[in-house]
């Protein structure tokens, strides 16, 4: 597990789960499925739960400027995405022009 995801040596998802009894029954649960999936199903599952977060983002994005169009939308996501690994859209389109000038 990547030290970023992990805090005082505990997972963040635990430091939250451990705060209520239900918290931490449903983490129990859901690792006792994620341990009993296969390869594929893991897999599967991730590629689902990653289709839903994207839908999530989208959708708050479009909340937050509902005139915006689709390919608006889709820029906006993608800086966001981007904004998370400390970049921009425009700084790799800089980088790119950087690059062909050399």
């Amino acid at each position: 597990m990547n030290k970023a995801h992990r805090i005082s040596g505990t997972k963040l998802e635990d430091r939250i789960a451990a705060e209520t009894e239900a918290g931490r029954e449903s983490l129990r649960v859901w690792r006792n499925i994620w341990r009993n999936m296969t390869g594929e199903q893991r897999i599967a599952k991730a590629f689902q739960l990653t289709e839903e977060v994207r839908q999530v983002m989208r959708a708050g994005i479009r909340s937050r400027n509902p005139e915006a169009s689709e390919a608006q939308i889709q820029h906006l996501y993608v800086n966001q995405l981007l904004a998370a690994h400390g970049t921009s859209l425009e700084h790799i389109k800089h980088q790119q022009k950087e690059d062909r000038t050399r």
